[in-house]
C-alpha cells in the first residue's frame, strides 16, 4: 500500500526530530511564545497571612513600562514644580520691588503736594502782603499829595495789617495758637488758587497806573522840598518851647495890652539858632528893643528876623542854607531871659511863623 506525499512527510518529519533527539512534545513547546507566571510573596511581620500575586511576564512588563511612564511624569512635574516655585520667587520680589517704589512714588507725590500747597500759602501770603504795600503805597501817595497841597497829613497810621499779620501779632504778644491740623480739601485749594490768581492779577493791573502817579507825586515832592527849603519851614533852636505866641498879648515889663510879632522860644543861653530857609542876609546889629538880631531874605519873598542873639555868626550879604548855624540864643535887649524872638515878615507884614515852621517830632 502506497500513502500519500503528506503522510510521509509527516512521518519523515517525525522520524527527522526523533532523530536529532526531540520529542515533538519539546519541539512544540519550544515553539509557543513565552509567558511564564511569576509568583510575588508579601511576608509581613509576625503571624499574619502571607499575601501571594501570581503575574505572568507580559503583565510585569506592562506594570513596569507604566511604573517607568509614571515615574517620568512625576520627574516632569518636580521639574516643572521647581521652574513654577522659582518663577514665583521671581514675580514676589518683582511685586515687592513695585509695591516699594509704588509706596515711595506715593510718599514723593505727597510730600510733592505739600510743598506746592505750602508754596501756594507763601504765595497767598505774599499776595496780601503786596495788597498791603499798595495800600499803604496809596495810603503815601495821598499823604505827600496833601503834604505838597498845603493840606495835613492824613490820620492814618500808614501800617496796614493784613488778618494774618494781626493774627500773629496776637500771637506773639498774647500767647501761642494750636488746634487740629485739618488739610485742605480740593475745593478749599481751588478757592485759595484762585483768590491769589486774582489778587496777584489785581496787583499787576494796577501797579503801573500806581508807578506812574507815583513818579508824578515823587517829581512833586521834590518840587515841594525844593519849595521847603526857600520858605521859613525848618525850626530855628534846638528847644521846641515856645514862651509867648504870635498875636496880641500883656507886656512882660509893664503888663498893658501889646501886639507881639512872632514867637518867643525859650532855651539854653549859647545854644545854636538856625536859618529858617535858604536866603541872604539883608541885616544886622543890635538896638535896645531887639538886642543883637539878623535879618534874612528869601527867595520866596519872605523875610525872617532872629532876635535876642547871644551871638552873630554871619555878615551882611552872606547866602546861607537852610539849617545853616547863623548865631547862639541868648537875651540881649528887651528881655526878661535867654530866648529867641523869631518873626516872619511876609509883604511887608508879620504873620504867625507857626503857620511855616514844621516843630520837629511833629510828623514822627
Amino acid at each position: 500500500m502506497v500513502l500519500p506525499n503528506k503522510y510521509l512527510w509527516t512521518i519523515d518529519r517525525r522520524n527527522f526530530w526523533r532523530i536529532l533527539g526531540f520529542q515533538e512534545d519539546q519541539m512544540k513547546l519550544n515553539l509557543r511564545p513565552k509567558n511564564k507566571k511569576y509568583t510575588v510573596l508579601i511576608v509581613p511581620e509576625g503571624t499574619s497571612p502571607v499575601f501571594r500575586f501570581n503575574m505572568r511576564s507580559f503583565s510585569m512588563i506592562t506594570l513596569a513600562a507604566i511604573l517607568l511612564v509614571m515615574l517620568g511624569m512625576l520627574m516632569m512635574l518636580m521639574i516643572m514644580n521647581r521652574q513654577h516655585t522659582g518663577r514665583i520667587v521671581s514675580l514676589k520680589a518683582e511685586l515687592s520691588t513695585s509695591t516699594n517704589r509704588l509706596e515711595s512714588t506715593v510718599a514723593n507725590k505727597e510730600q510733592a503736594i505739600d510743598e506746592l500747597l505750602t508754596e501756594l500759602m507763601d504765595l497767598s501770603e505774599k499776595s496780601k502782603t503786596i495788597e498791603s504795600k499798595m495800600a499803604e503805597l496809596e495810603q503815601l501817595e495821598a499823604d505827600m499829595k496833601a503834604i505838597t497841597s498845603g493840606g495835613r497829613k492824613s490820620s492814618g497810621t500808614g501800617n496796614i495789617l493784613t488778618d494774618s499779620d494781626k493774627s500773629m501779632e496776637h500771637a506773639d504778644t498774647e500767647g501761642g495758637v494750636g488746634g487740629e491740623a485739618i488739610p485742605l480739601s480740593d475745593e478749599e485749594v481751588s478757592m485759595l488758587i484762585e483768590e491769589t490768581k486774582l489778587s496777584i492779577s489785581s496787583s499787576l493791573e494796577e501797579m503801573p497806573e500806581l508807578q506812574s502817579r507815583m513818579e508824578q507825586t515823587k517829581t512833586n515832592l521834590k518840587k515841594y522840598k525844593e519849595m521847603m527849603t526857600i520858605l521859613p519851614t525848618y525850626w530855628p533852636t534846638e528847644s521846641v518851647r515856645i514862651t509867648s505866641t504870635f498875636g496880641t498879648r500883656r507886656d512882660p515889663f509893664n503888663g498893658t495890652l501889646t501886639s507881639h510879632n512872632g514867637i518867643d522860644i525859650g532855651g539854653p543861653s549859647g545854644d545854636p539858632v538856625y536859618a529858617a530857609a535858604h536866603g541872604t542876609v539883608t541885616d544886622t546889629g543890635y538896638s535896645s528893643a531887639r538886642g543883637n538880631y539878623i535879618t534874612v531874605s528869601h527867595p520866596s519873598g519872605v523875610k525872617t528876623n532872629y532876635m535876642h542873639l547871644k551871638e552873630i555868626s554871619v555878615s551882611k550879604g552872606d547866602a546861607v542854607k537852610q539849617g545853616d548855624t547863623i548865631g547862639l540864643l541868648g537875651s540881649t535887649g528887651r528881655s526878661t531871659g535867654p530866648h529867641l524872638h523869631f518873626e516872619v515878615i511876609k509883604q511887608g507884614t508879620p504873620v504867625d511863623p507857626i503857620n511855616y515852621l514844621t516843630i520837629p517830632g511833629e510828623d514822627e
